[in-house]
């Protein structure tokens, strides 16, 4: 594959996260949230390896709802009638990203919960 034709894919890549940051309030929110996560990690002085770890967990939450949002996108181009089969594929996806969510929420009590109780 040419790099003109790589550089294509990155570029449809980034519009991807251009549109999924305009177009879903939940993406924005996780950005937020990861932009404070990142903050309090720098904050708290956490290891390497527990940043690769908040990092991947990042990456995970927001490849999550990039896909979540592609399926809505497919079960809506598909039929807006409700539908009990696009339904339960919708329910899914979004299942998807409770589980990634529920996840992300243990990793970060695991690494911040011992830091903030130092506190107390």
């Amino acid at each position: 594959m040419s790099l003109a034709k790589k550089l294509l894919h990155v570029r449809l890549s980034w519009r991807a996260i251009v549109t999924l940051w305009r177009e879903e309030l939940s993406f924005r929110i996780q950005t937020v949230c990861a932009v404070v996560i990142l903050l309090a990690s720098w904050a708290l002085k956490i290891s390497g390896v527990e940043l690769v770890i908040v990092i991947l967990t990042i990456g995970a939450v927001f490849a999550v709802e990039a896909l979540n949002t592609a399926l809505e996108e497919l079960c809506d181009h598909v039929t807006l009638d409700r539908h009990p089969q696009i339904g339960k594929i919708k329910d899914l996806g979004s299942g998807a990203s409770l589980l990634i969510g529920i996840a992300a929420f243990v990793v970060g009590i695991s690494i911040f919960v011992p830091r903030f109780s130092a506190f107390l």
